[in-house]
């Protein structure tokens, strides 16, 4: 099988390939890319940057290179539901992209590899679920789409890429699996965005912004920390969950 996966930033990048073995490390166009064997399946991992329009120009230009016959979009992503807990993973049931003017469920070509893995995994005792996968634009404060949401979807979380890739997969009849770890939990509203410390494109962090930001709000010191420590949760659990995943398929 050939599979695609695609992540926004270099951590979630590193915790892919680690679970992945050694790759032939190259790039496809501008992007960041590995390519895997692994478990006998062809493994072409891409890191896109945030947001809709990066995850959307990986995802084709994913396709136009290999393929695939299976798309994965992972990452981080942030707990909505109040019951989430630092490096839980959720695997997408649905997607709703959420706007200002409104929400709107997307359609998915959802592969049925992800329901079986939630229910092999969860039989496990791990902390794994099938929910919603909140798809925004713009950064949102978790709280305000909360309220917004009100109860209405299982087990929500908020990422920006999940609903692009989705919508290309969809277009070229290729099953989707969407599998993210939380990293902050719905009561760690951070008072920073992501987006402050990237470049121009949201493609990479550059230190200079994370400085500039840091003096400019010397409260978010805390949070940074608790932070990185809540990251670093995150890609163990997607290193794991993958590895786990890619064997039975």
């Amino acid at each position: 099988m050939k599979i695609g996966i695609i992540t926004a930033m270099p951590e979630e990048f590193h915790a892919v390939a680690k679970s992945l073995g050694t790759a032939a490390a190259g790039r496809l166009g501008t992007y960041r890319s590995g390519c895997f064997r692994s478990a006998g399946n062809d493994v072409t991992l891409m890191e896109s940057g945030m947001g809709f329009d990066n995850a959307a120009a990986a995802a084709e230009t994913l396709i136009r290179a290999g393929q695939p016959d299976l798309l994965i979009s992972t990452g981080f992503c942030g707990g909505i539901a109040p019951e989430l807990q630092a490096g839980d993973l959720v695997v997408a049931q649905q997607i709703v992209l959420v706007s200002v003017g409104g929400s709107e469920e997307l359609p998915a070509n959802f592969s049925p590899l992800g329901q079986a893995f939630v229910a092999a995994q969860a039989g496990e005792g791990r902390r794994i679920y099938g929910g919603t996968f909140v798809s925004t634009s713009t950064i949102t404060s978790k709280n305000a789409l909360a309220e917004f949401l009100s109860g209405r979807y299982p087990c929500p979380v908020v990422e920006m890429e999940s609903g692009a890739i989705a919508a290309v997969a969809a277009a070229k009849s290729i099953p989707l699996l969407a599998i993210r770890a939380v990293s902050d939990t719905a009561a760690e509203e951070l008072t920073f965005s992501l987006d402050e410390f990237c470049d121009a494109g949201m493609r990479r962090i550059r230190l200079a912004n994370v400085l500039l930001t840091v003096l400019r709000k010397p409260h978010i010191i805390p949070q940074l920390l608790r932070l990185s420590r809540s990251s670093r949760r995150a890609a163990a659990s997607i290193t794991s969950a993958l590895s786990a995943l890619f064997p039975p398929l």
